[in-house]
This record gives C-alpha cells, sequence and structure tokens, in this order.
C-alpha cells in the first residue's frame, strides 16, 4: 500500500486517527481527503453520490447525507476496511 504523505503528514495521522474513534463525526471533505492520501481520485461528483478510483482497485462510493453534514458510519466502516485502517 503505497501512502503519498507529504507536508501534512501529523494531519493524515489525526484524521485516520478520527475515523478509527469518532465515525459518528465523518463528514465528506474528510472522506475525500482520506481517500486522496491514499491515491483515490474523485472521478464522479452526481447528485448524492461520490465516486473515487484507483487504478487496480474497486470504486468507492460516498453518499452525500442529506439534512446532516456527517457521512453514515456504514460508508466510514466500508472506507476502514478498504483502506486497512483497523489497528
Amino acid at each position: 500500500m503505497v501512502l503519498y504523505w507529504g507536508k501534512g503528514m501529523k494531519e493524515n495521522e489525526k484524521l485516520i486517527r478520527k475515523f478509527l474513534t469518532d465515525r459518528m463525526h465523518i463528514t465528506v471533505e474528510d472522506c475525500e481527503r482520506l481517500l486522496t492520501t491514499y491515491g483515490y481520485e474523485l472521478h464522479k461528483k452526481g447528485g448524492s453520490h461520490r465516486t473515487f478510483h484507483k487504478k487496480g482497485d474497486t470504486p468507492i462510493n460516498v453518499v452525500t447525507p442529506k439534512n446532516t453534514k456527517y457521512v453514515k458510519p456504514g460508508y466510514v466502516d466500508k472506507i476502514i476496511r478498504k483502506l486497512n485502517l483497523e489497528e
């Protein structure tokens, strides 16, 4: 697995910790930041869905929540499993 760290390495560590400890308060922007850190690119942004692609891997969909700024925990869990973030 290749991580695209860079200047914001501490910020990425904080974001990963947030995904693992505070799954109820993850925003769509948090998902996008984390997925782009792992080499995914946003290819489709239509309606309430955002689709992230990475060459050689299956796409990851994130649904923009209605009436709240937080993503449903099921999508967060999917991202955690896909990126092998569990400790």
